[in-house]
């Protein structure tokens, strides 16, 4: 015959009075018959700790005004950014451009010049990323292309026509390394 089952806990309380009883601990003695209080797992520290982490960290998510793109709409001064700064050889990057919708814009990639008629084809000592292209809405798209194999600084560069030809009227920077 198997034995009554007993309520959780009595079992520890009648352990917890007999060595309380064994050592001689009259207050812990007094307190054998109370249920063990469970322990709290959520302190008031860890509660603290844990909404100072959330507000520090989402603060500055918060108080960002970007949408998210490499280059804000700016139909005043033409720009052009590139990201990430420093990729591999061949790596991918993406590029933005933004300015005033007159134009047309061709963005190349280590061009110095751009020659050409206005509606294109352009011609450039270096690769010819996009354009010529109107800057609908003052910015361009995000870009995603493939890097240059090659190490060192490259440039990639917005260049604008004017009356006389192409004008280069921004630059970004990529480290390939």
């Amino acid at each position: 015959m198997m034995p009554s089952p007993e309520p959780k806990g009595t079992a520890q309380q009648r352990e917890r009075a007999r060595f309380a009883r064994d050592v001689g601990d009259e207050a812990g003695l007094a307190w054998a018959h109370e249920p063990r209080r469970r322990r709290n797992k959520l302190t008031i520290g860890s509660a603290i700790a844990l909404g100072a982490f959330l507000v520090l960290g989402g603060l500055p998510l918060l108080l960002a005004d970007g949408d998210g793109q490499l280059v804000r709409v700016d139909c005043a001064r033409p720009g052009v950014a590139a990201g990430p700064s420093r990729i591999d050889p061949g790596g991918d990057f993406a590029w933005q451009a933004a300015g005033p919708e007159t134009g047309p814009y061709v963005v190349t990639l280590d061009a110095a010049e751009v020659t050409g008629p206005a509606q294109g084809p352009v011609t450039t000592a270096g690769r010819v990323l996009a354009g010529p292209t109107a800057l609908t809405g003052c910015r361009t798209k995000q870009t995603v292309v493939d890097g240059p194999t090659a190490e060192g600084t490259h440039e990639i560069a917005l260049f604008r026509r004017t009356g006389s030809g192409w004008e280069r009227v921004a630059v970004a920077v990529v480290d390939v390394s």
